[in-house]
C-alpha cells in the first residue's frame, strides 16, 4: 500500500506567516511614521519656543511664561503626555554645550520638550508608549549703548565702491580721540591721491588693502553692524524773532535772512542750510535735522554751534536720514567751531578749506567722505561729547 502526502493546508500557514510579518511592518511603518512627524513637530516647537523666550528677555518680559505659551500654540504642554521645560543655562539641569567657551550663560535660554506618542499598532508587541526628547538653546543679547563704528573719528559708511575715503590734493586731516574707519571691502576703498597727509591714531579697512598700502593699518576688518538712527522730530514751525530763530520746522533757505542765533532745540529743515560770506551762526544745544536739501558753508563765515549735553540726543549735532542722499559740503575757517556728531548714513560728506585745530570737535560720518584741496584740519573726537548709538537687540538660534 502506498501513503500518499497531501500538502493541502500547507498555503494557509505560508499566508498566516506573511500576513503576520506583512502586519508587523506595516505596524513598525505606521508607529514609526507617528513617531519621527511628533519628533519634527517636536523641535520645531521647541525652536520657536526658545526664540520667543529669547525675544522676550530682551524685553525684561517673563521669558520662561513667553516659552510655555509659544510650545502650547504648537500642541505641546505639561499636560501629562507632554512636559515643556525652560531654563536659562545658568541652571546645571540646562544643556548648552553649544555656548561657546567663556559665554555669558545669562544671554542663553534652553528648552526641552519630552513628547510621549501613544502606540496604536505596535502595542501587539508590548510597546505603548514612545518618548521623544528634544531641545533647543537661543540666546538673547539685549540692546546697548555704544560708540557708534567703535568710536573712529572718521567714518566712511560705503560697503563696496572706491574713494569711500578719499583724500587728494594737499589736503591736510588729523583725527585725535579716534582713527579712520573705511567700510568699503573694495581694495580702493580708501585712496590717497597728489600727496595729501593723513595723521591718525588709526586706520582700519574693511577691505584686503588700500591705495597706497598704509603700515599699520588694520586690513579686513568687519563691516559695521547695522545701525539703529536717531529720530529727532519737530512739532511745530520754527519762528523768528529778531536776529534769533526757535527751534522747529523750516522750509526755505536756512538760516532765515538776519538769523545769527538758534535757541536750543530740534531744526527740521526741507531747504539748503547755507552759509557764506561773512555769515554768522552761534547756537547751544542744537540739533539739525536735514529732511532735504544740502549744506553748503563756504567763505570766511562764524560758525559756532554745540550738541545737547544731555537728553536722548546727546552729542547729536547734525543729522542727515537716509532719505536725503544730499551733499555736506563744508569749507571750514578758523572762526568754525563745531561740537558733536556729523551723522550722514547716505551723504557725501566733503571738507575744505583751513577748519584750524578746533573746527571740529566731532565724529564725522558719512556714506563717502572726501577732503582734500586746502583743507588743513583736526577732528577731535571725545566720546562725551558726541552721540552714543542705540544698537538693538539681537536674538539667534544657537543649538
Amino acid at each position: 500500500m502506498k501513503l500518499k502526502f497531501q500538502e493541502k493546508g500547507q498555503a494557509l500557514i505560508v499566508i498566516a506567516l506573511a500576513a503576520v510579518a506583512l502586519f508587523s511592518f506595516a505596524a513598525l511603518a505606521i508607529d514609526g511614521s507617528m513617531v519621527f512627524s511628533t519628533k519634527r513637530r517636536a523641535q520645531n516647537a521647541a525652536d520657536a519656543a526658545a526664540l520667543t523666550a529669547a525675544l522676550a528677555k530682551t524685553r525684561a518680559k517673563d521669558w520662561s511664561a513667553a516659552a510655555i505659551a509659544s510650545a502650547l500654540t504648537n500642541q505641546f504642554s505639561n499636560d501629562g503626555v507632554n512636559e515643556v521645560i525652560v531654563l536659562e543655562c545658568t541652571d546645571p539641569n540646562a544643556k548648552c554645550s553649544s555656548a561657546p567657551p567663556g559665554a555669558d550663560l545669562s544671554q542663553y535660554v534652553y528648552v526641552e520638550i519630552t513628547a510621549h506618542v501613544k502606540t496604536r499598532f505596535t502595542t501587539v508587541f508590548g510597546v505603548t508608549d514612545v518618548p521623544q526628547t528634544v531641545n533647543a538653546v537661543a540666546r538673547a543679547v539685549p540692546g546697548y549703548l555704544d560708540q557708534i563704528a567703535y568710536g573712529n573719528a572718521v567714518v566712511a559708511l560705503n560697503k563696496t565702491d572706491c574713494k569711500s575715503f578719499w583724500g587728494h590734493g594737499n589736503g591736510s586731516m588729523t583725527t585725535v580721540g579716534g582713527g579712520v574707519f573705511v567700510n568699503s571691502t573694495a581694495n580702493c576703498g580708501l585712496t590717497l591721491n597728489g600727496g595729501p597727509d593723513l595723521i591718525t591714531p588709526s586706520v582700519t579697512i574693511a577691505g584686503s588693502t588700500s591705495s597706497p598700502v598704509i603700515a599699520g593699518a588694520n586690513y579686513n576688518a568687519p563691516q559695521l553692524p547695522p545701525m539703529v538712527l536717531p529720530n529727532p522730530v519737530c512739532m511745530g514751525n520754527a519762528v523768528k524773532s529778531g536776529n534769533s530763530l526757535n527751534p522747529g520746522k523750516w522750509t526755505g533757505s536756512f538760516p532765515p535772512n538776519g538769523v545769527t542765533h538758534l535757541n536750543g532745540g530740534v531744526y527740521c529743515i526741507n531747504g539748503v542750510f547755507k552759509m557764506t560770506g561773512n555769515d554768522t551762526l552761534e547756537g547751544t544745544d542744537i540739533v539739525i535735522r536735514m529732511d532735504s536739501g544740502d549744506i553748503e558753508w563756504s567763505g570766511n563765515g562764524f560758525i559756532k554751534l554745540k550738541a545737547p549735553t544731555e537728553g536722548p540726543f546727546k552729542g547729536l549735532l547734525i543729522f542727515v536720514p537716509p532719505s536725503n542722499p544730499n551733499t555736506i559740503t563744508i569749507n571750514g575757517t578758523n572762526d568754525q567751531e563745531l561740537t558733536g556728531t556729523i551723522l550722514a548714513p547716505a551723504s557725501d560728506i566733503v571738507l575744505s578749506g583751513t577748519a584750524g585745530t578746533n573746527g571740529f570737535n566731532s565724529q564725522i560720518i558719512g556714506y563717502n567722505v572726501k577732503f582734500g584741496g586746502t583743507f588743513d584740519g583736526t577732528i577731535r573726537y571725545d566720546e562725551q561729547k558726541n552721540y552714543t548709538m542705540q544698537y538693538g537687540p539681537q536674538i539667534e538660534m544657537a543649538q
